[in-house]
């Protein structure tokens, strides 16, 4: 009899005494999310993860991976949450979206090398230039599909900067807060800043829940610990200690 019952509450109750840890599968974007050495991560939306984790008395563990194996990993209730999520139908199959959004805008800027002397205060202006972009990247309507815009293709940051610096190209484009966390962690900022034209785009920017994990049946829980962490200021505070602008 003992062994039945012990058998019934292992099925009933194994999925509730199980969740201790909340697992994030989650890809090296700064300054959002930094892998350290021994392939942990740390960055703003990790200790936001780690603030929502309290609230629900989970403890954080972290892996990084690269952005399709992390959305296998969700696919699979091999991860918990992810963050940096837009929203659409294909996602929505496995993850949950958890309202409300913790970011509502993204915000693009023109890096331009400090030694030279380029007009670049509106969108216009941009017919003039060369504009050095990442290969694969989707920045913003109209630019990405605007043939009359002059583009020079690289593959990650650190060649866009090398372009910039040698002349070839007038500006690169990147996201606001992924600009300036390189030009910061590269000590680069004595020779680049980013032009007045920064162009904001409304796009909402979501964490989400695996639907294999235990936690897609706490999703009202989970709603209101992140509103209580935005509405609190808890969320703007990480913005300020890593540096990154509120337009961002």
């Amino acid at each position: 009899m003992k062994t039945v019952l012990f058998f019934l509450l292992s099925v009933c109750c194994g999925s509730v005494l199980a969740q201790t840890s909340l697992k994030t599968a989650n890809a090296h974007w700064p300054p959002w999310r930094m892998e350290r050495a021994d392939g942990s991560l740390y960055g703003l939306e990790i200790d936001l993860l780690e603030q929502l984790g309290a609230r629900l008395n989970l403890t954080l563990e972290t892996k990084n991976c690269g952005w399709k194996r992390c959305l296998k990993h969700m696919q699979l209730g091999e991860s918990d949450v992810m963050t940096g999520l837009y929203r659409n139908a294909e996602r929505e199959r496995y993850m949950i979206f958890v309202e409300p959004p913790y970011r509502t805008q993204q915000h693009h800027c023109f890096y331009l090398n400090k030694n030279h002397s380029v007009k670049l205060t509106d969108y216009q202006d941009l017919y003039a230039l060369k504009v050095g972009v990442q290969s694969d990247v989707v920045y913003f309507s109209p630019f990405d599909d605007d043939l009359r815009v002059d583009k020079h293709y690289a593959i990650d940051d650190q060649a866009l900067f090398r372009l910039l610096r040698g002349g070839r190209v007038d500006t690169v484009l990147m996201s606001c807060a992924e600009g300036d966390a390189y030009l910061q962690r590269a000590g680069l900022f004595l020779y680049f800043n980013h032009a007045e034209y920064v162009h904001s785009t409304e796009r909402p920017v979501y964490l989400a829940v695996s639907k294999q994990s235990p936690l897609a049946g706490r999703m009202e829980e989970l709603s209101s610990a992140l509103k209580a962490i935005i509405d609190g200021g808890e969320l703007a505070a990480l913005f300020t200690k890593y540096q990154i602008k509120k337009r961002d």
